[in-house]
């Protein structure tokens, strides 16, 4: 099989710990974009959290942002595709968090927002990891429900941090009702895009605008919210730090986010036209 498209995750996955993306992995990606393959991020993050990377790739010209709610053309600095919660369920949804102990990141027209006072609180909900990111590529307000309204309520997605899994699951719970898409990602955080709107969806857009055949794609993620674009994807990759339910329905597992993975995934299968053959994951 000759593949013509790998789609990667970030966090978790193409960056390491300190959220970089190595240069192994750059000199990989810029290998394939050069043979005239194609290289997306597939990524839950906002346009605005990602064009820090784009210098890296001169030649990248696609990313699906906020986990399919934003499909965009670098290189032509537009939209293809675009998806929004309805304002009554942004509105439900700022109702719920509010009064809670939770979180709250708005993205909207590819921005991401949170509040000014969330970076002095962040280690409560267990992403302190993210506070040089927040400050430096997220936009800090004095009130996401009132920039929300200012924006009539229309969120491509939200991000609600939790200082807890078990606080996660009750917001899940409390949620379902609503006419979304949930995904955990993050340690404790749950992401909600429009129904119906995630990465695996996102993907078959750009595959149908490229005319390309979604067996000739592969997939490489981490996380419970890359489950639907790995399920989508002709060949889907774990990276080794991946969870197990992820890894179970991968076709294979490469080197984990702080060895190169997505670099080991480009030389074995995107950039050869005998790829290296395909061995069922077998849990330790």
């Amino acid at each position: 099989m000759e593949y013509r498209l790998l789609a990667t995750d970030l966090d978790g996955t193409l960056l390491n710990a300190k959220k970089e993306i190595s240069s192994e992995n750059v000199v990989a990606i810029n290998r394939a974009l050069d043979m005239g393959k194609q290289v997306i991020f597939s990524t839950g993050r906002a346009l605005g959290e990602v064009k820090q990377f784009f210098p890296l790739f001169p030649q990248m010209r696609y990313v699906l942002c906020e986990s399919g709610g934003l499909l965009y053309d670098w290189q032509e600095q537009c939209v293809i595709s675009r998806q929004v919660l309805a304002p009554d369920i942004t509105r439900a949804v700022l109702r719920y968090a509010q009064p809670r102990d939770i979180m709250i990141q708005i993205m909207t027209n590819g921005e991401s927002v949170i509040s000014e006072n969330s970076i002095a609180v962040l280690e409560h909900y267990r992403n302190e990891y993210l506070r040089e990111h927040f400050l430096h590529h997220v936009r800090l307000v004095e009130d996401v429900a009132a920039y929300c309204k200012e924006h009539a309520y229309l969120a491509e997605k939200i991000c609600l941090y939790h200082p807890d899994t078990t606080a996660r699951v009750q917001s899940l719970k409390q949620l379902e009702q609503l006419e979304v898409t949930a995904a955990f990602s993050e340690r404790t955080s749950l992401e909600l895009t429009p129904i119906g709107v995630d990465k695996g969806k996102g993907l078959c857009k750009l595959c149908q605008e490229l005319h390309i055949p979604l067996e000739q794609v592969i997939a490489i993620g981490d996380a419970p919210n890359d489950l639907a674009v790995l399920q989508t994807a002709g060949l889907a990759i774990a990276v080794d730090n991946a969870s197990e339910e992820i890894k179970q329905v991968c076709h294979a597992v490469v080197a984990d986010n702080e060895h190169n993975g997505v670099k080991e995934a480009i030389e074995n299968w995107l950039c050869k036209t005998r790829n290296k053959p395909l061995l069922a994951y077998q849990p330790v």
